[in-house]
């Protein structure tokens, strides 16, 4: 891969808002330009950049965080010259990817984070499907495009933005087999584990989409992500720009290699020897990564973080349990349950399990027995006198707690009150 421009060094000023796509160049490298919400490309810098590539090879697409957090980003591809027309891209999608979230602890909250937000760094590529939240991905060159020019169009609405954005670059692609037959139906794929955006929903990203009709195997269609851990052919690419676009720009600089980036027109670092693909996750390495839960535990490959409680039918005591929840962005959680007796007993359990840690910090009308380490698993017990329930009698309970606001709302998918010992 070669650019066929280099772009002299600029002092960027101001922190603008927003997105867009960094690896490969867009069609506007100035680092302080802000998002477009017009597209479908952004209008064109007065240098025209194009990045060569050959069928079959990998290319790293990043985009800078800008502080923001959650959403999707979707990806496609078009010959120059089709590029001015929404529906082309809508017809030509390669991939729909998470746009990316600091996944440190207490480091995103109500749809942001700092830049850059824990995203990739130049020299280093996204070579597991499921480690998809650090502001990148990697796409495979189609084998089946005739040699030329064509637009790969970045669209997405981050955060709570309500609209989305769109930055397009410039590929020059070579080598390709136009003959071979690359039929496709149905909608392209959709990337694991993504924290949702606050505002505009995967459905709008998908509306009116279908897959393009391309070849990702040398003989035929293929999967695009078989060779993940292939080196991309632009790995020295750093789509974090520069801590100009940071809303704490000494924060930024002390994340890794960012005081490496020389020339935010062209942001790279300086790979020192060969680039090879990060480790392998397993479910002992003390990261959380591959899609897991939690640290390793959860998620698509490593074992549940806990058992969910269940409530066998002859322990139920109850005819009916009204629950209700309320949360707020602020993190505070609120839970009462009003349960009818059915069946006299002189003991009782009351289980809440919930998909994300809750920290019950107060409750009444019963008291604690139990959390797991997770604070995902609670049981409560009586307080003497409610120890004792006869048919038709109404037990209230209420409960409030704390969970960390990362953009993921708790949900309480279990809850049991049975008989107890």
């Amino acid at each position: 891969m070669k650019l066929c421009v280099v772009i002299a060094v600029v002092l960027v000023v101001g922190c603008q808002a927003h997105s867009w796509m960094s690896c490969p160049p867009s069609l506007d490298t100035r680092p302080n330009r802000g998002g477009n919400t017009v597209g479908p490309c952004e209008r064109e810098g007065k240098t025209k950049i194009v990045t060569e590539v050959n069928a079959g090879d990998r290319l790293k697409v990043g985009w800078t965080s800008n502080n923001h957090a959650g959403g999707w980003v979707r990806l496609a591809l078009v010959p120059d010259g089709q590029h001015k027309v929404y529906e082309h891209f809508e017809k030509n999608v390669l991939k729909i990817v998470c746009y990316g979230h600091d996944e440190r602890k207490g480091r995103t909250a109500y749809g942001d984070c700092v830049h850059p937000c824990n995203a990739r760094k130049g020299c280093e590529f996204m070579s597991n499907k499921y480690d998809g939240n650090r502001y990148d991905t990697t796409i495979k060159i189609p084998y089946n495009l005739k040699d030329g020019v064509y637009v790969l169009q970045y669209m997405s609405a981050m955060s709570g933005h309500k609209t989305f954005y769109y930055s397009c670059a410039r590929l020059k692609i070579s080598g390709g087999k136009p003959s071979l037959p690359c039929k496709r139906t149905g909608k392209a794929p959709v990337a694991y584990g993504c924290m949702a955006g606050m505002a505009i929903p995967l459905s709008k990203y998908e509306k009116n989409t279908k897959m393009g009709n391309f070849c990702f195997a040398p003989n035929g269609l293929g999967d695009q992500d078989a060779d993940m851990r292939k080196v991309p052919v632009n790995p020295e690419c750093d789509p974090r720009i520069t801590c100009q676009l940071s809303v704490n720009s000494k924060a930024c600089m002390k994340e890794d290699s960012m005081s490496k980036i020389t020339n935010a027109w062209d942001p790279k670092q300086t790979c020192s020897g060969a680039v090879r693909p990060g480790p392998e996750p397993t479910c002992s390495d003390g990261i959380k990564n591959n899609g897991e839960q939690m640290v390793d535990c959860g998620g698509p490959e490593c074992d549940a973080c806990y058992e969910e409680p269940t409530e066998p039918e002859d322990m139920r005591i109850y005819s009916s349990l009204d629950f209700t929840q309320k949360d707020w962005e602020d993190g505070n959680i609120n839970l009462r349950a009003v349960v009818t007796i059915s069946k006299e007993a002189h003991n009782w359990t009351y289980t809440m399990f919930f998909t994300k840690p809750v920290n019950i910090k107060t409750y009444w009308g019963c008291k604690v027995i139990s959390s797991n380490e997770y604070k995902t698993i609670w049981t409560f017990g009586p307080m003497p006198w409610t120890k004792h329930v006869k048919p038709g009698q109404k037990i209230s309970l209420g409960f409030n707690g704390k969970f960390e606001n990362d953009g993921e709302r708790p949900q309480t998918v279990t809850k049991s009150f049975v008989e107890a010992a």
